[in-house]
């Protein structure tokens, strides 16, 4: 995919943001497409985390616990170049670190919306897995 087919799709996603569950389902078919843009990829990377930003806002509770779990992955998700099983450590380790972000959230409101950020992680482990 190149990436002005990208951010067309994108362009799409975000004008469906006031429908929540489409904007939902969009950012996830974005997270797809970003893997395949060939020409560009850290620039549809950029736009891809802009767009869940956008999503983080509209469905999750504003905190200091879920912008650190954001945070956090992000970071887990720009997968590092080595061995499948290097990569998947370091994932592995982002859910981890997800995980006790959330554990210290002080409402469960939070709690939920940073342990929601992991399913992205695990679609990345799922990637890592099928190559």
């Amino acid at each position: 995919m190149r990436f002005d087919e990208f951010y067309a799709e994108r362009s799409t996603v975000v004008g469906a943001a006031d429908d929540v569950p489409a904007f939902k389902a969009g950012v996830e078919r974005l997270r797809q497409l970003a893997a395949t843009v060939e020409d560009d990829p850290a620039k549809a990377q950029r736009y891809l985390e802009a767009t869940e930003r956008m999503l983080l806002e509209v469905t999750a509770p504003h905190s200091e616990t879920v912008d650190l779990a954001f945070e956090a992955m992000l970071r887990a998700r720009r997968v590092p170049a080595g061995t499948p099983a290097e990569q998947r450590a370091h994932v592995e380790a982002g859910i981890d670190e997800v995980a006790r972000i959330a554990a210290a959230a002080p409402t469960d409101a939070e709690r939920d919306a940073a342990l929601d950020l992991n399913a992205t992680l695990l679609g990345v482990l799922e990637r890592i897995e099928r190559q």
